[in-house]
Parts: structure tokens; C-alpha cells; sequence
């Protein structure tokens, strides 16, 4: 589950400086909390979109190869049948959400 802003903001260190067009330049206390109000929001939306789509990301990362589907289906068989196993086994591990 995702943090609440509030906790993620707390995670951060404000920045103190910023480089603008190669020069440090001191940053105030309002444009540091504009840095930190950013940063927050950014992986605020970073782990609603995990918890929303990271099943899909983690199917798509381990699904058999494209190649290996191909070969499954002109050899078919026991090499058709185990891609199958293969791609039940990953979907069992990550659900779609409310399955």
C-alpha cells in the first residue's frame, strides 16, 4: 500500500542548494519545501502506479519469450504444453488485481 504524502515528504532531506546554469546557488526554506513537495508527489505516483499496474510489469518480465512461444507452437506437444504450464505458473504468481 501506498504511503500517505505526508509520510513520503517526511523521508526527505530539503535540499539546500540547487545549480542554476553551472552557479550553486542557496535555496530559501519555501524553495526547498517546493523540492521536497515535488520529490514527494513524484514517488507518491511512482507506488500508486506499482500497486496499480506491477503485476502487469513482473507478467510481462517473466512470460516465456516471444521466440520461445513461436517455437511452442510449430513443434506443439509436450513443447506447446509446457509453455502453457509455464504461463499459468507466472500468472498464479502475479494476479491481476481482485482475481
Amino acid at each position: 500500500m501506498a504511503q500517505s504524502l505526508e509520510e513520503i515528504k517526511a523521508s526527505f532531506t530539503p535540499p539546500t542548494h540547487d545549480n542554476i546554469n553551472g552557479v550553486k546557488v542557496e535555496l530559501s526554506t519555501e524553495e526547498a519545501q517546493a523540492f521536497v513537495d515535488a520529490w514527494a508527489e513524484n514517488e507518491l505516483a511512482r507506488q500508486l502506479d506499482e500497486e496499480a499496474n506491477g503485476w502487469l510489469r513482473n507478467r510481462l518480465e517473466q512470460y516465456p519469450s516471444l521466440q520461445d512461444c513461436i517455437h511452442a507452437l510449430l513443434d506443439g506437444g509436450d513443447t506447446l504444453t509446457d509453455l502453457q504450464a509455464a504461463r499459468q505458473l507466472v500468472k498464479d504468481t502475479y494476479p491481476k488485481p481482485g482475481e
